[in-house]
């Protein structure tokens, strides 16, 4: 998205940012030639370490280990160099790769690496912190403050742009996006400390041989998400596998999970919560594993025994889920979601005041879903219908509230009127 497409509140976020970085840069302009080549040297370094960033769940953004040779230059140059030092971040490749789209995010990240570690560094200063030494007697805390007040002013000038531009809460945006950047922050830190302190005691040589363990911190992380992705990833297989035996079911399960987290996400829960019951929403039909394909797919009316082999899907497919560590703990939302609020769903006859709000969720995305899709037994309809029905339905078989707020996404995305 370019700058001119970008919401009024964005444009105006995003340009007063870019003001202060520029007022905080220009403000105290250090004497790059008293510098000297290692200071260089060390920004070359960073945006080297800015290049080999990691992108971070649900595509929120990226973490790098760079942050490690900033605090080295804030204690080593000092504030106003370490800030110019962290706005070099403008010469990252995405800058140039895609410079018609992003310059002005690109410009806006450069602006507020500049600004949180200027204030960071005042603060280091401020507490007693000596710049061009260290003594981690004296240093220690000056430090360690400083660094909690960079990850402060980094991580709420960012999740300000995040919030405003998807709508979330700051809470929402922490636990989704930053979360996960917390421990890689603090682990940089003290590489940081110590690359300060081989550089003012060795010169830029043993610097260099310290960025094996920035490498390997790098790579931990690494390890860790492609994990996760590919967790993510046997997850939607298996449930691919689980639609593919109905025919007329190919990419319900995607569809109801995208159904859920717009939902959840107007109810304003939380983002990590949010993230589970997406999981959930995806295999909320993973107890149809063991439905044998010719009941599912069979045109003609099913037998009673076939019809309670069908329903006992959502409680098959509970006892599933119960057993994976991740979303176990919820594994209610999978077998309550056919229940009613009248009392009259299945398995377990639960009233409305006894199922938990994300069965409520899961259970109004997959009648949606359902209704506006061709099936064996009736023809799709048109989403306006499908709403009329939800409606209509209120208080009786769905929760009103999770209605209300699925209206309000399906306006809001011009699906209905």
């Amino acid at each position: 998205m370019s700058f001119k497409e970008e919401p009024l509140q964005i444009k105006i976020y995003i340009l007063f940012v870019t003001l202060i970085g520029l007022i905080v840069l220009y403000s105290d302009r250090p004497d790059f030639r008293e510098l000297g080549l290692h200071f260089f040297l060390f920004v070359i370094l960073y945006i080297i370490l800015e290049h080999l960033d990691v992108p971070i769940p649900r595509g929120q953004g990226y973490v790098s280990v760079s942050y490690a040779i900033s605090l080295a230059m804030l204690i080593i140059f000092g504030p106003t160099a370490a800030a110019w030092g962290s706005a070099a971040l403008i010469f990252h490749v995405r800058t140039f790769k895609f410079f018609r789209t992003k310059l002005h995010r690109m410009i806006f990240n450069a602006a507020q690496m500049a600004i949180a570690t200027r204030v960071a560094g005042e603060i280091f200063v401020l507490l007693g912190g000596t710049v061009g030494n260290i003594s981690l007697s004296i240093d220690l805390l000056p430090i360690t403050i400083s660094v909690f007040i960079y990850l402060l002013a980094n991580t709420m000038l960012v999740m300000t742009v995040i919030s405003l531009s998807e709508k979330r809460s700051f809470l929402g945006v922490w636990l989704t996006s930053f979360s996960w950047s917390v421990p890689n922050l603090l682990a940089t830190a003290s590489l940081g400390i110590l690359i300060a302190a081989v550089h003012l005691n060795i010169g830029f040589y043993g610097v260099l041989m310290l960025l094996i363990p920035l490498m390997v911190a790098r790579h931990t992380f690494i390890m860790y998400i492609d994990m996760r992705n590919q967790y993510i990833s046997t997850i939607k297989a298996l449930t691919k596998a689980i639609d593919a035996k109905d025919h007329y079911t190919h990419g319900h399960s995607e569809r109801v999970a995208q159904y859920t987290v717009q939902i959840a996400q107007e109810l304003k829960l939380p983002e990590d919560f949010v993230e589970k019951l997406e999981y959930l929403a995806l295999m909320h039909d993973i107890g149809k594993i063991g439905i044998p394909e010719q009941i599912l797919n069979k045109p003609s009316r099913l037998s009673d025994d076939e019809f309670d082999l069908v329903r006992s899907h959502s409680a098959v497919g509970a006892e599933i889920i119960s057993n994976i560590k991740f979303i176990g703990e919820h594994a209610d939302i999978v077998r309550h979601h056919h229940e009613r609020i009248d009392g009259r769903g299945y398995p377990d006859n639960l009233p409305g005041d006894k199922m938990s709000l994300g069965a409520k969720i899961v259970g109004v995305a997959d009648a949606f879903d359902a209704m506006t899709s061709e099936r064996i037994y009736s023809n799709p309809m048109s989403k306006q219908e499908a709403v009329a029905e939800l409606r209509r339905c209120c208080n009786t078989q769905f929760c009103e509230q999770v209605v209300n707020a699925f209206v309000k996404v399906l306006r809001r995305r011009g699906e209905i009127e």
